[in-house]
């Protein structure tokens, strides 16, 4: 039990730096747990483990040179990872012909790693963050030093090319574990299904498990039959690597052989955990930060403790007891997934589980060469049309992720729960048990909901979306768009989840250009919106104590689409707020000549800051205190235009800008 305190007390080290307060206290729970079970002694070790953790964790190589000799470390198909004098790089090259294993020469220069993002949407400077890459090389000569025989990718790319569309991403989810988005595999996620089964190393012990068997009725020992599975995930980890749940399953195999044949079973189950856990952290520190890494601990943890809490129930009682404390476990990891929680997701499971475990199997069959793709193509099929009956019967709770730190200290009151339950310590287990429930209820309820106003300008990147909401009540003006990815799916309905939002009372767009409305048609299909205008004629609205008017009224002037774009004005707690879309100066200057009183305190600045909009004469009479613009990063419009940050500040007005601050939001108490 002790490896499993040091294990937690070296994690909470490289994590403290999430948040230093609540690291600290964090830390000083371990220790006074450590100490409280075992030893003074024991305690020291652990705090020296905490403090090797939080000095791991500062620890970033940052090399300048002309040429990096380089390791290719992993691959995907427009960039790769390569590790250079123990710094990571990230190099962006498409339909690059390197393998993991490949040795390169590559002169060129490295910056600070720098993408565009919009609100919810996946975060790959994040992602790479936490894989401890920090830096993009821009190559000037790539020269190949060495070539590696083994060309895993192209074997890859070669078997899955023999599978229709939908069946190839899904067999790259499961297998492969690589991220696909098709129809079929975003429905299993959306039911919590596919991430949690991937990242728990489930369908690795059935692999396993159907190789033991196999074997030990073939050569009549245990220990040759598991030495032949543990060979075979080894080169079944070749073929994945670097997916971590594959490498440390593999590991701890190789671990519990030697712990079972050659040292007599001298450790437990949870000391070989723990202490491959420990050197995996020392290894490299960066996966203390990753999901896989979280998730392939927390859960064989959990069955543990949970196994010494409920051997005395049946057998039907305890699979169900299993299933939600599991469930229980894996609520932060559901949320940083999806954004909403299911209960009746346990149902599904139940119901979809051995579909997928057949299908995991039969499609690593046919990935390994035997010929039965048409019949796994079928099967694909089947596994949608079952997912989407039960998808039906889901009843989906919206709520934001967990922030980082609040996802450590979810699991370890929770593992303290379960470990306290298994040990029969009452009073401790009551208070954990207590603490962990207090902890959903308050976090899940929508009670923020309830007391605020939030007016937010939405980051959609080269566009413009606002959101309203009071109470229950959610008005969206604009959706933005883009090209390269559905910005109601990735960024606007993921949004909403977070914001507790079950349906839009009443979606705007102030007119039809793609950046304003390309989002509209797939929000309405995948998200419930009451009521769509767009039409001028329809306003003044009036929507749960909030007026919306709409001042460019002059279908005489208008003459391309922009002129065309609805200005709305809307009041909150005395703060009016004036929405310009793209209109141009023209409207700008009718609008403050048929409405001499016309006054805002924030100003969403027209056409995304544009020279065609937000002239001096405007900005001087409605007087903006803040004005928000709109934007991409680094856009090829150059927005904003350099002449009205000018004439913004010369008016005295505070810019905010969504391409530097992200998503704006404006908060009111009732």
């Amino acid at each position: 039990m002790i490896l499993f305190f040091l294990f937690l007390s070296l994690f909470i080290g490289i994590n403290i730096r999430y948040s230093i307060i609540l690291g600290i206290v964090e830390a000083l729970l371990v220790i006074g747990f450590v100490i409280y079970r075992f030893s003074k002694k024991s305690a020291f070790i652990a705090t020296a483990m905490i403090l090797l953790g939080v000095g791991l964790s500062f620890i970033r190589f940052d090399y300048q040179k002309e040429e990096y000799s380089a390791v290719v470390m992993e691959v995907k198909d427009n960039y790769y990872i390569v590790n250079s004098s123990f710094e990571k790089l990230y190099v962006y090259e498409k339909d690059h012909p390197y393998e993991i294993g490949d040795i390169l020469n590559i002169a060129g220069k490295k910056k600070a790693l720098e993408f565009s993002n919009t609100e919810s949407a996946f975060d790959f400077k994040d992602y790479l963050n936490k894989k401890g890459v920090y830096y993009q090389l821009y190559p000037e000569r790539i020269d190949l030093k060495f070539k590696t025989p083994f060309r895993i990718n192209a074997v890859k790319k070669s078997t899955l090319a023999k599978f229709d569309e939908e069946t190839r991403g899904l067999i790259k989810q499961l297998v492969f574990g690589s991220s696909d988005y098709h129809e079929t595999t975003s429905l299993l996620r959306e039911m919590h299904l596919i991430r949690i089964a991937s990242l728990s190393g489930l369908f690795l012990n059935i692999i396993f498990t159907f190789i033991q068997y196999i074997f030990i009725r073939i050569i009549k020992k245990e220990k040759y039959a598991d030495l032949i599975g543990v060979i075979f995930l080894l080169i079944y980890s070749i073929f994945t690597f670097p997916r971590f749940v594959v490498v440390k399953y593999v590991f701890i195999r190789i671990l519990r052989w030697i712990n079972d044949y050659l040292l007599k079973k001298k450790f437990t189950y949870l000391e070989i955990l723990s202490f491959s856990g420990i050197l995996f952290l020392l290894f490299d520190y960066h996966l203390g930060y990753q999901i896989s890494f979280l998730l392939s601990y927390i859960l064989p943890f959990i069955i543990l403790f949970f196994n010494g809490s409920f051997r005395k129930y049946k057998k039907k009682k305890k699979t169900i007891l299993s299933l939600l404390v599991i469930y229980g476990a894996l609520v932060p990891f559901i949320l940083s997934f999806n954004n909403d929680l299911s209960p009746l997701s346990i149902v599904a499971q139940i119901v979809l589980t051995p579909f997928l475990i057949i299908y995991y199997f039969v499609s690593f069959i046919g990935v390994i060469g035997v010929p039965i793709q048409v019949f796994i193509n079928s099967f694909t099929d089947y596994l949608y049309r079952i997912a989407k009956v039960l998808s039906v019967i889901l009843i989906r709770i919206h709520a934001p992720p967990y922030p980082n730190y609040g996802v450590l200290i979810y699991e370890l009151v929770y593992l303290f729960f379960l470990y306290e339950l298994s040990i029969g310590n009452r009073d401790l287990y009551k208070l954990f048990g207590v603490a962990f429930l207090s902890i959903n209820v308050l976090y899940l309820l929508p009670l923020k909901n309830q007391i605020v106003t939030t007016v937010s300008f939405i980051n959609v990147g080269q566009g413009d979306s606002c959101l309203i909401q009071k109470g229950n009540t959610a008005i969206m003006i604009d959706t933005g768009g883009s090209t390269y990815q559905d910005i109601a799916k990735e960024t606007l309905i993921p949004y909403l989840k977070k914001n507790r939002i079950y349906d839009i009372d009443l979606l705007i767009t102030t007119h039809d250009d793609y950046d304003h409305s390309g989002g509209a048609n797939s929000l309405i299909t995948n998200f419930k919106v009451k009521n769509y205008i767009k039409d001028y004629q329809y306003f003044p609205i009036e929507i749960n104590g909030i007026v919306l008017t709409n001042y460019n009224v002059y279908p005489e002037m208008w003459k391309e689409e922009n002129d065309e774009s609805l200005v709305l004005g809307f009041t909150i707690k005395d703060v009016q707020f004036l929405i310009m879309g793209d209109a141009p100066i023209k409207i700008e200057k009718q609008i403050i000549k048929d409405n001499s009183n016309l006054e805002c305190d924030v100003l969403k600045a027209g056409h995304h800051g544009s020279k065609t909009s937000s002239c001096a004469e405007f900005i001087e009479k409605i007087n903006p205190k803040e004005s928000v613009i709109s934007c991409g990063r680094n856009n090829k419009y150059g927005h904003p235009h350099q002449s009205v940050v000018s004439l913004l500040n010369r008016y005295n007005v505070k810019i905010r800008r969504t391409d530097i601050e992200g998503t704006i939001k404006y908060v009111f108490t009732f």
